[in-house]
């Protein structure tokens, strides 16, 4: 029960995601999984390996190991709601790791990398390794890393010192279909 709720976070929280995915059912599947739990006050950790899958709605999520943190009994977020048994974070490490998701916008967006690391606590998700995503039609982002706050928006790649650079593709916006010239009217009506 507590890994469907840590996997359901994970499924649930990412931002490009539909917001209905949230009230679709969770389906993981892998070759094995581990719960760890020393205590109740303790934050427990499942590790999923082997062809790890997992959907929710549009969302897919492909890794190697899936590793799920969960908060400890009476835990408390910084406003003091309780965050019992809630996820903290999610790791995913794959040849690469995958989540493919369908926005509210229609758009696909697929995103890649040999590790895929989030709070849910920040808000913040870290790439890492031949990070590749794809908003389909809309933009490309390929690089070694990537630092994204589903919160705020913020993101940043690559470094000053040019020792990971960062490739972006923006497609131009779609201009809308051209109306089709009017017939032209025959001289002298008859």
């Amino acid at each position: 029960m507590r890994a469907l709720l840590l996997a359901t976070a994970l499924l649930a929280t990412t931002a490009a995601a539909r917001s209905d995915d949230r009230n679709q059912p969770l389906d993981i599947r892998a070759n094995h999984s581990r719960i760890e739990q020393t205590s109740a006050k303790a934050p427990g950790v499942t590790t999923f390996t082997g062809n790890v899958r997992m959907s929710r709605g549009t969302m897919r999520a492909d890794a190697d190991q899936a590793k799920l943190y969960q908060h400890g009994a009476g835990a408390k977020d910084a406003k003091g709601h309780d965050v019992s048994d809630e996820i903290q974070r999610v790791v995913l490490t794959g040849k690469p790791a995958r989540l493919e998701e369908v926005t509210d916008d229609g758009d696909h967006v697929t995103s890649q990398a040999a590790r895929i690391d989030y709070d849910a606590d920040t808000g913040v998700v870290v790439l890492d390794g031949d990070v590749s995503v794809v908003r389909q039609g809309h933009s490309e982002f390929h690089g070694q890393h990537m630092t994204y706050n589903t919160q705020t928006g913020a993101m940043e790649s690559g470094d000053v010192g040019g020792s990971a650079p960062v490739h972006v593709i923006i497609q131009p916006k779609a201009k809308p279909a051209a109306k089709p010239a009017a017939p032209a009217q025959p001289a002298g009506g008859a």
